[in-house]
């Protein structure tokens, strides 16, 4: 056993050498939205992709145990010492773009799981050869700690959210805006700046929730630090990260319209169906009040389960069996042309800034609800030439004799054949894929990945894969397409494609970036 006043220096160290693992483990936490389970897929998947990695420092501290197992309490020490110092140079930060963000239930689980961390490890280190062990057990010790820490914080988290959903519908209540919810498994941010735009007469009076804050504690945020009485709407983005929040959302905004973009497999992995994935978004048509419309894509085909308990008008787009569709599509470089029909024989020409199928649609579902506010068929043709694409999300620009397609936005097997489809229609010397594939797609991911390289070898004249071993049945499906080898290159991370681009397009080439994977996905660290 080591004496307490040793035992205490160590676990100091220890807890000095071990924070940098505190962190990057909690900035995934963070980007999991601090749901237990998801962190543990992380762990699973990261542990799964480099097993001699995290192996390393737990046999480290084994060896070290058995070493200083019967002897000294010196050689104890040295043991647990050693393993500290094994900790801090096997340590590899997570790959990352973003930082992490130091909120207020950031710091709470820090201080929590800090304290459960450092209290294992004293416990441990104080037992003798056992703490060289547990200090080589660092990752699942900070894992177990947050998991833990979450549970513990779960009851004060829990009347915060409810005081946070208060104060929202408290401003909600105040304001009285005409609120739009707009969900969907993609094209949400894109159908929200649309009917941002075409609501919008430039007074200032159409509030939306800000980049991708659609969760519950977001939406709050956003609508107790921005919604004013100067709004007369409020478009609400709602994201589904379970089931229930979506029409959790809806009980402190009280959406008057509902917009469901699409259904798709996006996220099958959270879900487990896409049954579950329409379930969950039909509970924004299930709040809407009679008096108000729920408007979708006439191509859905989960059509019966999102009108499931609907009391709101319908309205479909993007066919003629629809209220509003587009006839006479025409794409170039510069964007999209295209007739508007619409009710009581609405026919305008316009022209916008915007590609792919999906935009378009997306288009006309905001097009269906501003008209609905009020907005006329000429102030649609007007306000729709000046609209532009979300960022990363099929914006095409010039550079150097280039030109970028950048999807680079949250990619899916839809979105995927769209972007395609776009990349196809432009004009240019050489067609370059740059991609990850698709994540979050569960036991489909595989098939899904392969359909997505035979689509690519259709229309490109070189791919550049992100991530050898997650792109792999993406390159699968390349090669049984027939796509030579080599004209596909394999990189480990966006940087390195970035820097061979210029090997494989050159000016008057077409580039398209689709899919940029978030952090925890990424194909190193730790």
């Amino acid at each position: 056993m080591i004496g307490p006043r040793a035992a205490l220096v160590l676990t100091v160290v220890a807890a000095v050498a071990g924070a940098p693992r505190l962190s990057g483990w909690l900035y995934l936490y963070q980007l999991e939205e601090y749901l237990p389970r998801r962190l543990l897929r992380t762990v699973d998947r990261r542990w799964r992709a480099r097993p001699a990695q995290a192996a390393l420092l737990p046999a480290v501290g084994v060896v070290a145990a058995g070493v200083a197992l019967g002897g000294s309490a010196l050689a104890t020490e040295l043991a647990v010492l050693a393993v500290i110092v094994a900790q801090l140079v096997t340590w590899r930060s997570p790959a990352r773009r973003g930082e992490l963000r130091w909120t207020a239930r950031a710091r709470r689980l820090a201080a929590v799981a800090g304290l459960l961390a450092v209290g294992l490890l004293w416990l441990g280190i104080r037992a003798g050869s056992l703490g060289a062990v547990v200090v080589g057990l660092a990752d699942p010790v900070v894992v177990l700690a947050l998991v833990v820490a979450t549970a513990i914080l779960a009851p004060a988290e829990a009347r915060r959210r409810r005081g946070f959903m208060a104060a929202a519908a408290a401003r909600v209540e105040a304001v009285r805006p005409v609120v739009v919810g707009i969900t969907g498994s993609y094209g949400k941010t894109s159908t929200k700046g649309y009917l941002a735009a075409l609501l919008d007469p430039g007074d200032g009076s159409v509030f939306v929730t800000p980049a991708s804050y659609n969760t519950t504690l977001g939406v709050c945020r956003a609508i107790n630090e921005g919604l004013t009485p100067q709004h007369r709407f409020a478009i609400v983005e709602m994201g589904a990260y379970r089931p229930g929040e979506i029409a959790e959302i809806c009980r402190f905004t009280g959406p008057r319209h509902g917009i469901v973009t699409a259904v798709g497999i996006m996220h099958l992995e959270r879900f487990g169906s896409r049954a579950a994935i329409a379930a969950a978004k039909a509970e924004l048509f299930d709040a809407l009040p009679s008096e108000g419309v729920a408007v979708m894509p006439a191509a859905v085909n989960e059509r019966a389960t999102l009108l499931r308990a609907c009391r709101a008008a319908t309205i479909l787009v993007g066919s003629p069996e629809g209220a509003w569709w587009a006839e006479s599509v025409e794409v170039d470089a510069e964007g999209t042309r295209f007739t508007l029909r619409g009710p009581r024989r609405v026919r305008q020409a316009v022209r916008c800034r915007l590609f792919g199928r999906h935009a378009l649609t997306n288009l006309l579902c905001a097009i269906a609800v501003a008209h609905r506010c009020g907005v006329s068929p000429q102030q649609l043709r007007v306000r729709a030439a000046r609209l532009r694409p979300a960022p990363h999300r099929l914006e095409v620009s010039t550079v150097g004799g280039i030109t970028i397609v950048d999807d680079a936005y949250n990619a899916n097997p839809d979105g995927a054949a769209d972007a395609l489809e776009v990349l196809g229609r432009l004009p240019g010397e050489r067609r370059v894929l740059v991609t990850p594939g698709f994540i979050e797609l569960g036991s489909e991911e595989p098939r899904w990945m392969e359909e997505f390289g035979r689509r690519a070898a259709e229309v490109c004249s070189h791919v550049i894969l992100v991530g050898p071993r997650h792109t792999a049945p993406l390159r699968a499906g390349l090669e049984a397409a027939g796509f030579g080898s080599e004209r596909i290159t394999v990189v480990a991370s966006l940087a390195a494609a970035q820097s061979v681009l210029p090997a494989v397009a050159g000016p008057g080439s077409v580039v398209l970036f689709e899919n940029d994977l978030p952090d925890q996905y990424a194909e190193g660290g730790a």
